[in-house]
């Protein structure tokens, strides 16, 4: 989310609207939030940069998704379209003749990509299927041709589904997550988060006193560390007498209680 915010411009402040963006779309359409995400992550650089709206970009997104073209397949074909889209789009049938779709407003900024894709739509609904291919291969080329030819053919019901999802998006997040959670897992998944911020409590409590003992570790080591060799050897020594000594005194007391009473 933070990267395509980036890309478009955007804020942290405007992540609830994204993420009702995505909620939306996906809802309303055949894909998920993941595919979703994975899709902006190709395309969302090429869509801010050309002042295309996060709502449209994810109304495209949506319709690719209804016809199979998701995740990076639809982000490689949305950039390509994207990227072609720049300059006048020009398209010829037999019966529409030749014709150009202009893709910029008179200030030189970019049209809506709805409205240019719209545009598009009209004239490919002049032509034949042959001319369809065609054109949309002369215009983004072969890899993206399958995605932009799925959104040329998109149903009017299902644009207008998409398309008024994503614009009326207010809490679409919240109520899918609301939903998600309805049920056992999500009761447990709640549980689970609570459990997590008591033991993130506790520890930020204990976490004082955490610190205190290992910076007396850290200074005891320290001192060892400053012995001269001399010291440390002599230090060995009596641990390994008194280990020696402990293992002497088991032994005698346990296999040979008289010699440990003496």
């Amino acid at each position: 989310m933070t990267d395509a915010l980036t890309a478009f411009g955007l804020t942290a402040g405007d992540s609830g609207h994204f993420a009702d963006v995505l909620a939306a779309a996906s809802s309303n359409a055949n894909t998920n939030v993941s595919m979703m995400g994975e899709t902006f992550k190709y395309c969302a650089p090429v869509a801010g940069a050309l002042g295309f709206s996060v709502e449209d970009t994810a109304e495209a997104i949506g319709l690719m998704g209804n016809a199979g073209i998701k995740a990076s397949q639809a982000g490689t074909s949305m950039r390509s379209i994207m990227t072609n889209l720049t300059g006048d789009v020009k398209l010829s049938g037999a019966a529409i003749g030749d014709v150009t779709i202009a893709t910029t407003n008179a200030d030189g900024s970019m049209r809506s990509l709805s409205a240019i894709l719209a545009d598009c739509r009209v004239v490919f609904g002049g032509m034949t299927e042959a001319e369809k291919a065609n054109n949309a291969e002369a215009l983004v080329g072969k890899n993206a041709m399958s995605g932009f030819l799925a959104l040329m053919n998109a149903a009017p019901e299902d644009i207008a589904k998409v398309s008024g999802a994503v614009n009326n998006c207010r809490d679409a997040a919240k109520n899918m997550a609301d939903t998600m959670q309805d049920n056992l897992e999500g009761q447990l998944t709640i549980l689970k988060s609570q459990l997590q911020e008591l033991a993130i409590s506790f520890g930020d409590l204990l976490m004082p006193e955490v610190r205190s003992i290992v910076s007396g570790l850290q200074g005891m080591v320290d001192v060892l560390n400053a012995m001269p060799d001399g010291v440390k050897q002599v230090i060995m020594i009596i641990a390994l007498l008194n280990t020696t000594y402990m293992c002497y005194l088991q032994y005698s007391v346990f296999d040979y209680p008289c010699v440990g009473l003496v």
